[in-house]
């Protein structure tokens, strides 16, 4: 079977490539093999958060709410360690905690028709709200560390391939599989092609979107103790900083595999070219606001190129 490299589908991997090479032949530091992995490393957590957006995207919806979910998820991490809670326990609680809100996103949708951008801005300031109760809205610090936890976070197999970029890796070719596979994959894009259509044809979707944000939500809290891990404490307004982040690596993500329409491979390669440029640009010293810059008008390049592929998709009537 022949391959060809050059089609529309592949055009993220051809931008990352190209983003390396400019960045490796400007920095010496950049290329150096522990600095790429580590380029791996950071993009996982962003990768983590943005899984279920991804679908919930790919549906029709959108959710805002993630990186402050994350962020309260983070506190919840610190404060079962500090009032005694083994690691063991903390790492099934936190991640727990978060899905209550994401249930809150769904209910608001479900039940009242909110429009989904609405409800989960709604859900963010809650969830930044509890956040900054438990300490007064300032970080909470660890009081120990665990061993296990930091593997996951910091871990290296053979002394350079991050533990968790392959960790999610694997998870994100199981959501793939899912995907591609399964009714489910199948009846998240028809909702996000064709609503009328596909609730027509008997799909439920109450229970797809409830599904998806609370997938959602579960994978920011995990993110949630996996940052406070790194950090070494709870931070209830970090979310903030992962927010353009997530979203422009979700619309990239569009430009790949499924053209047009975002897919968790995509974003997986979006997260890494995110990383990439912020790594690059924080290695040649460029003032942080132009990478910011940059992720905004990348965002609202492929917001434009995924509703241009909605609309011409659509059906038309006759005339």
């Amino acid at each position: 079977m022949r391959i060809n490299l050059f089609k529309r589908d592949n055009v993220l991997v051809w931008a990352l490539l190209v983003l390396v090479l400019f960045f490796s032949f400007i920095s010496p530091d950049f290329r150096r093999l522990d600095n790429l992995f580590e380029i791996l490393r950071s993009c996982s957590l962003i990768a983590l958060m943005i899984l279920g957006v991804t679908w919930l995207v790919a549906s029709g919806e959108i959710d805002v709410s993630f990186p402050n979910i994350a962020a309260f998820a983070s506190i919840v991490t610190a404060y079962c360690i500090k009032i005694g809670i083994p690691w063991g326990a903390t790492v099934v609680i936190a991640p727990i905690s978060a899905i209550p809100l994401g249930l809150l996103s769904a209910f608001l949708i479900n039940t009242f028709r909110f429009p989904a951008l609405i409800a989960t801005i709604a859900v963010a300031s809650v969830a930044t709200s509890l956040a900054s109760m438990v300490n007064g809205g300032q970080p909470l610090y660890l009081a120990h560390s665990s061993d296990v936890v930091e593997y996951f976070v910091y871990g290296k197999i053979g002394g350079l391939v991050p533990v968790l970029f392959l960790l999610v890796l694997a998870l994100f070719f199981f959501a793939k599989w899912i995907q591609d596979n399964t009714t489910v994959g199948q009846h998240l894009y028809a909702l996000g092609e064709n609503r009328k259509a596909s609730l027509e044809a008997g799909i439920n979707e109450k229970r797809i979107i409830l599904s998806i944000f609370v997938l959602s939500a579960l994978l920011a809290g995990i993110s949630g103790v996996l940052l406070a891990a790194s950090f070494s404490s709870g931070q209830p307004r970090i979310g903030g900083s992962f927010f353009i982040d997530g979203l422009t690596a979700v619309f990239l993500g569009s430009l790949m595999v499924k053209f047009g329409k975002p897919n968790v491979m995509g974003s997986l390669i979006g997260a890494i070219i995110i990383a990439t440029l912020s790594n690059g640009i924080t290695i040649l010293g460029i003032p942080f606001y132009v990478g910011t810059i940059t992720k905004g008008l990348l965002m609202a390049f492929c917001v434009g190129i995924t509703m241009l592929n909605r609309k011409n998709k659509a059906p038309q009537l006759p005339t």
